[in-house]
């Protein structure tokens, strides 16, 4: 296999995962937003609310980079307009993350 066609494979737009959520009685998806571009940062999933957050299919972990909610890219915004975006999202939310891969020092 060539060069080009190995670093394609392992490039981390395949890594990419889907989840599917749905708000708890009060509304809320229960978990944190981190990041943002006031930061200088690409939006991150921050902590998930035990029992608050309801992942009805797909992963979703801590510390992973928030690519899109319901097909709307948020990388790029600020942490106050994805809250806006997932504010104004419906039911079931879909969002797509990608786990941030560290490079070595």
């Amino acid at each position: 296999m060539s060069k080009s066609l190995r670093k394609r494979k392992n490039h981390w737009t395949n890594k990419v995962h889907e989840s599917v959520l749905c708000r708890n009685e009060e509304g809320e998806l229960g978990l944190e937003l981190k990041g943002g571009a006031e930061n200088g940062l690409f939006p991150v999933i921050g902590e998930l609310l035990p029992g608050r957050a309801v992942c009805h299919s797909g992963k979703l972990c801590q510390d992973e980079l928030l690519l899109e909610v319901n097909d709307t890219p948020v990388a790029g915004l600020t942490t106050r307009d994805v809250h806006a975006v997932v504010k104004h999202s419906k039911d079931p939310v879909r969002v797509k993350c990608v786990k941030q891969v560290t490079q070595p020092p």
